[in-house]
């Protein structure tokens, strides 16, 4: 025996009491009993109803804590790799220099001379005599120190390279590697 349409006999019931179009209530009703609301899915993660984090035990926020910072710290690690920094302070005999301009040229190369040199980075001397390049790369370097022209320095020292030289095409090389560098420079004395 072939079963009735129950869709059919509750369109019958609605219309019953009717001769013309039916009110918008009665098209609201048959849209909730064609169409019913579904129940949320427990299961599935929404934007805004549900969260990830719904009934999780304080270990999973510790954990997820540590990740989220493991992170951070990785890529902060990352991306200062590979930078380092060049100091020192530069000497007019056994005093400091009181002002003046260090400069870092990079060295491509492998012997002397080196003819090579790229001018790098300019840093200004401080009262103390203190210079710094941060952020260095790795590689090899050639520092030049040089008194303010105007200095009652300027008039008794010549502005020198590294390790006490007056020309850069034989003096010692900075190696940039693995730490930062401490690097001062003891300028030279002009002959009178």
């Amino acid at each position: 025996m072939e079963e009735k349409d129950t869709i059919s006999d509750k369109f019958k019931s609605a219309f019953a009491d009717f001769e013309r179009e039916p009110p918008e209530r009665v098209w609201d009703y048959l849209r909730s009993e064609l169409h019913p609301a579904q129940k949320p899915d427990k299961n599935r993660v929404g934007i805004f109803g549900y969260s990830l984090f719904n009934s999780r035990k304080p270990g999973f926020y510790l954990v997820s804590g540590m990740i989220v910072l493991l992170l951070f710290l990785t890529i902060v690690y990352i991306s200062s790799g590979d930078h380092y920094k060049i100091n020192g302070h530069a000497y007019t005999g056994e005093a400091r220099l009181c002002g003046g301009t260090a400069v870092l040229f990079q060295v491509s190369d492998k012997q002397l001379p080196w003819d090579s040199a790229t001018h790098y980075r300019s840093a200004i001397i401080d009262g103390n005599g203190h210079y710094t390049f941060p952020k260095v790369e790795q590689g090899k370097y050639l520092l030049r120190i040089a008194p303010d022209e105007k200095s009652e320095s300027a008039q008794k020292y010549l502005p020198s390279w590294f390790e006490q030289y007056s020309a850069s095409d034989s003096c010692h090389l900075i190696i940039v590697d693995f730490e930062d560098v401490n690097a001062d420079v003891h300028l030279i004395e002009k002959e009178n």
